[in-house]
């Protein structure tokens, strides 16, 4: 019986050792997701300084001027008129704006 005991030794170190591994690993993804969100939080509070202001929006790769009208945590209410003077509204992802000018 004791023999059978030694045996299991090793995979319950292999187990232990995996485990921790994975744990680590998600202990990286879990600072990185928080990383992003804080990023996310202040970037919405920097936009509502700009809130009201017509400002160039990049996002895709093409800057656009709007106006920003409303922010939340994730998203961004944009406006502006187009060719045929009509209003058109956008809403954007905080995270896919590249750059903000004014």
């Amino acid at each position: 019986m004791g023999a059978m005991w030694i045996l299991f030794i090793p995979f319950l170190v292999i187990f232990y050792a995996s485990s921790e591994k994975k744990i680590k690993r998600l202990n990286k993804r879990i600072r990185r997701l928080e990383k992003q969100l804080k990023g996310n939080q202040d970037m919405s509070r920097l936009l509502e300084e700009l809130k009201g202001q017509t400002v160039t929006v990049t996002v895709n790769g093409f800057g656009t001027e709007y106006e920003i009208i409303d922010i939340d945590e994730d998203w961004v209410k944009l406006s502006r008129e187009n060719k045929k003077k009509e209003k058109e509204t956008k809403l954007v992802r905080i995270e896919d704006i590249q750059g903000i000018q004014l």
